[in-house]
C-alpha cells in the first residue's frame, strides 16, 4: 500500500461528530476551495482540518488533488486537477490580479479577525486603471458575485450593484492564482496596454 495513504486508517477513529465535520471540510474545500480561520463560522472547521490534515491529505490524494495551507494567513486551499480545478474567465483573472494588488497594498491592515474593506466604486476604479479598460456594470456584478462564491471576497450588503457597497477582502486572495493563471493575467494586461498605445498612435 502507498504509505502516503496510511493516514486513511484514522477515519475509523473519528467520532460521529468528527466524521460530520470531516464531511463538511471535504464538501467546502471541493466546492468553495478555501477554509479560512478568520471567518467566525468556519473557525472550528479550520481547527478541525488542521488537526486532521494528514487524513485529509490522504483523502484528496485519492482524488489526484492536494491541500495547500498557509498558517500565517490561516487559510487552507484545495488544489484540484482536471475537472476538479476552479477555472476563471479572463475578466475574472484580471479582477483577481487587481484584488491581489490592493491586498498587498493594504496587507498591514489585515489581522486574523479583521479584513481590508473598500467600496465597489474603489475596486471598479482600480480595475479600470490597472487594465486600461472600463468594466461594464453587468460584468462587474457577475465578476464580484463569482469571486464571492469562491470565498475571495464578500459583499457585506449582498448588493453587488451598489457603488457604495463594501467589499471585504479575505486572506485567500494570495493563494488564488497559480503561476500559469498569474502569467496569463499579466499577459492580458500587457496586451491591453499595447492595444491602447496602438489606438493612441492611430488617433495622432
Amino acid at each position: 500500500m502507498n504509505r502516503d495513504l496510511d493516514a486513511l486508517n484514522k477515519i475509523q477513529n473519528l467520532s460521529s461528530d468528527e466524521f460530520e465535520r470531516f464531511k463538511s471540510a471535504v464538501k467546502i474545500l471541493t466546492s468553495k476551495t478555501y477554509i479560512i480561520r478568520g471567518i467566525e463560522k468556519k473557525r472550528e472547521l479550520y481547527n478541525f482540518t488542521i488537526r486532521n490534515i494528514a487524513l485529509l491529505d490522504a483523502w484528496f490524494l485519492c482524488m489526484d488533488a492536494s491541500l495547500s495551507r498557509d498558517e500565517s494567513l490561516s487559510v487552507i486551499a484545495f488544489r484540484g486537477s482536471g475537472n476538479n480545478r476552479v477555472f476563471f474567465s479572463r475578466e475574472e483573472i484580471c479582477a483577481v490580479l487587481v484584488l491581489r494588488l490592493i491586498y498587498e497594498d493594504k496587507k498591514l491592515e489585515v489581522t486574523l479577525t479583521t479584513f481590508t474593506v473598500i467600496t465597489i466604486t474603489d475596486f471598479q476604479q482600480k480595475y479600470n486603471s490597472v487594465t486600461g479598460d472600463e468594466i461594464r456594470k453587468i460584468a462587474l456584478i457577475n465578476t464580484l458575485r463569482r469571486l464571492s462564491s469562491c470565498i475571495l471576497i464578500s459583499i457585506e450588503s449582498q448588493d453587488y450593484s451598489d457603488p457604495e457597497g463594501l467589499i471585504k477582502f479575505y486572506p485567500s486572495i494570495p493563494l488564488s492564482l497559480d503561476r500559469s493563471a498569474h502569467d496569463e493575467a499579466v499577459s492580458l494586461l500587457a496586451e491591453s496596454d499595447k492595444t491602447e498605445d496602438q489606438n493612441e498612435d492611430t488617433a495622432s
